[in-house]
């Protein structure tokens, strides 16, 4: 089978590596891989698929194993929601610098025989029943396979082409919210010359601390040398852009008076910033083109707001489950099988998108509507092993929370009709 994959962001690129035994080709507008990004998290669901890829070792060597994240009072500086036990599932939390993921990715889907062709614009596709699906690169040229994914991201050219039968009717461009992020990054060089804002050398876990209308995400990489953190405020900072690199570093510090010592010194201490609008696609009526062998990859289908860490991690579980049900079910069209994918994916993806806009404004400091205001006794919190996952459980419980994290892609496509133990040839 020949897999064609439109852009190399993380998510192409890890398709590209998964798939490369087939052959196929990824077409990336960019002239090179970019270096921009900051700390992302791979919750345990994905860490076991790349782990089982073949891929966990290159990634601990670079990469921290993280606890769960730590909710703390912005202008305080004190814990306001404990951190979890490290033992809550047995795959890592991990914690890495978005470029050098990207360029582990990259490594390893050429070596595997993935060929990444660069300053190839995608201007169009065609998908039509009993001709193959074909790309059109920008000058003319173009190129059939069996499969396309496209994995371009939330501003994806080509979603509304893939849902043009329904786009007419139903709104597939980005939801952009009324909060943007600021991207700090300062060396440890920097924080060892000041006394509060060095304090911060030891949260090597990720910390959220959640104020009134602005909060702010970082932790200190253990094998890096420097602290990254995301400053996050409700305003509308007036950029049609999603994202540029110079944000404005006195407005963040303006913005951000009165908050607790170390983060009010990394800001002082800090020269720049990046900039980018917090927004999500609308939960899409399929994602997948009219034929089924045009797939929406990723941020191209689901992107989320950032707040449950959990936007690769989904993009990473949609690889793990299409790879499964095509090797498993060879006999099965890509039409039946792409179907088939999305009906196990969207019910997930679309659940952990509501809690990360929940997050969102439990970071901002408002009050929670959504979701019981039932205690959870922290020996529920002890192990979860015995615990019963439950998607429609509350946002804050052991039951909800092990269904987000401690997921099993193989386990779950095995319990689904189509991927039954006799389908996929299990004993």
């Amino acid at each position: 089978m020949k897999i064609l994959i439109v852009g190399a962001g993380l998510g192409g690129l890890a398709a590209a590596y998964c798939f490369a035994k087939d052959g196929h080709h990824v077409f990336e507008r960019r002239e090179k891989l970019s270096p921009k990004g900051s700390g992302l998290l791979i919750r345990p669901g994905a860490s076991r698929i790349l782990q089982s890829w073949g891929l966990g070792d290159a990634i601990e060597q670079v990469a921290d194993t993280c606890l769960p994240i730590l909710i703390r009072d912005l202008k305080t500086g004190k814990d306001k929601i404990r951190t979890l036990p490290a033992s809550l599932t047995k795959y890592p939390d991990w914690g890495i610098h978005r470029p050098i993921l990207q360029d582990i990715l990259y490594q390893h889907a050429v070596h595997a025989g993935a060929e990444i062709f660069f300053n190839s614009s995608v201007e169009d596709f065609s998908d039509e029943p009993g001709v193959s699906p074909r790309l059109q690169l920008k000058g003319g040229k173009t190129i059939a396979g069996d499969l396309i994914l496209i994995a371009d991201g939330i501003q994806s050219r080509l979603r509304t082409k893939v849902l043009f039968d329904v786009s007419a009717g139903w709104s597939v461009n980005p939801q952009v919210s009324d909060s943007v992020y600021y991207g700090v990054t300062v060396s440890q060089k920097e924080l060892q010359s000041d006394s509060d804002a060095s304090l911060l050398l030891q949260e090597f876990e990720t910390c959220v601390w959640a104020g009134d209308e602005r909060f702010v995400i970082g932790r200190k990489p253990r094998k890096m040398e420097f602290w990254s953190g995301l400053f996050g405020l409700k305003h509308d900072d007036g950029h049609a852009s999603m994202w540029s690199e110079d944000g404005d570093i006195a407005f963040v510090r303006q913005r951000f008076e009165g908050i607790c010592p170390p983060l009010s010194a990394v800001l002082k201490l800090a020269t720049k910033c990046d900039r980018w609008k917090i927004a999500q696609i609308p939960n899409l009526p399929r994602w997948t083109s009219r034929t089924g062998r045009t797939i929406l990859l990723g941020d191209s289908a689901h992107a989320m707001e950032p707040n449950a860490a959990q936007g690769l991690s989904q993009t990473i579980e949609d690889i793990g489950v299409l790879h499964i049900l095509l090797s498993s079910l060879p006999y099965l069209s890509v039409a039946v099988i792409s179907r088939f994918w999305e009906d196990i994916r969207k019910p997930r993806v679309e659940r952990i998108k509501s809690f990360a806009a929940w997050n969102t404004q439990r970071f901002l400091g408002h009050k929670d509507h959504a979701a019981s205001h039932q205690k959870y006794a922290d020996t529920d919190w002890d192990s979860i092993k015995n615990i019963e996952p439950d998607p429609a459980a509350d946002f804050r419980s052991p039951a909800f929370f092990k269904w987000a994290h401690d997921y099993d892609v193989v386990e779950h496509v095995s319990l689904c009709p189509l991927g039954s133990s006799a389908f996929l040839g299990h004993k």
